[in-house]
């Protein structure tokens, strides 16, 4: 293999990320919802699941902060983190905060909250942002987060939207999904740039797109764990 130009690099990482299994806009659980074919316990225990994963990223971007030399990068990731831990730009609140909100809104207790243990493609999903964001540098956590990032502003779209019209969710129950839309379309870009000027050999490029398609098959497989809340 050789280095692929910038632009079709990006390219490349979009294309898998349409694959079936990695496609986040594509999932069933969003067409279900859209038609009102899943219960409210099982939304309430997908809800569950992200906001354990959500509550437990938020760690790794703070590694992802420190590995990077680079202090106009360095300061987008301080940003982004901001944003996940308060809301500082959305004028909310803590991410894992909001996910939680709408897992109420669903039904779920306060004990629910404090004692759901993750399912195995949670803990699959989690495990992953750890070992890319935290373990394999700033460039592949880079990469690791464009999986998830370039892709979630359509997919919550859709989910927000359909929770609204078809299980009667208010504004604040889906915040969670709203604030994605706006943050990653920026995030998304401004992943893209950054792959673009700093990988820059095979093995980054590789590590990079194989990141970005892994974590978004894992984050695919935690939008399943709806089916386990019959």
């Amino acid at each position: 293999m050789t280095v692929v130009e910038g632009a079709r690099f990006i390219e490349e990482i979009e294309a898998g990320l349409r694959a079936p299994g990695r496609n986040l806009a594509e999932h069933p659980l969003i067409d279900k919802i859209n038609r009102r074919e899943l219960t409210r316990d099982q939304l309430k225990g997908l809800m569950l699941q992200i906001t354990i994963q959500t509550r437990d990223v938020v760690r790794w971007i703070g590694a992802l902060y420190a590995n990077c030399p680079v202090p106009a990068i360095r300061r987008t990731v301080f940003l982004n983190l901001l944003e996940e831990e308060t809301g500082a730009f959305s004028n909310s609140k803590a991410h894992y905060e909001l996910c939680a909100d709408c897992a109420s809104a669903l039904g779920a207790t306060a004990e629910e909250l404090a004692t759901a243990k993750p399912l195995p493609a949670t803990q699959r999903t989690m495990l992953l942002g750890q070992i890319n964001l935290r373990n394999r540098g700033w460039v592949v956590g880079f990469g690791n987060a464009m999986g998830f990032e370039y892709q979630s502003p359509l997919a919550f779209k859709r989910i927000a939207d359909g929770l609204r019209e078809h299980y009667g969710l208010d504004d604040d129950g889906v915040r969670f999904f709203d604030v994605h839309v706006t943050a990653d379309e920026d995030h998304g870009n401004a992943l893209a740039e950054t792959l673009i000027k700093y990988a820059t050999s095979e093995d980054l490029q590789r590590a990079a797109r194989d990141a970005a398609w892994a974590f978004a098959e894992c984050y695919h497989g935690m939008l399943s764990t709806y089916e386990a809340f019959a």
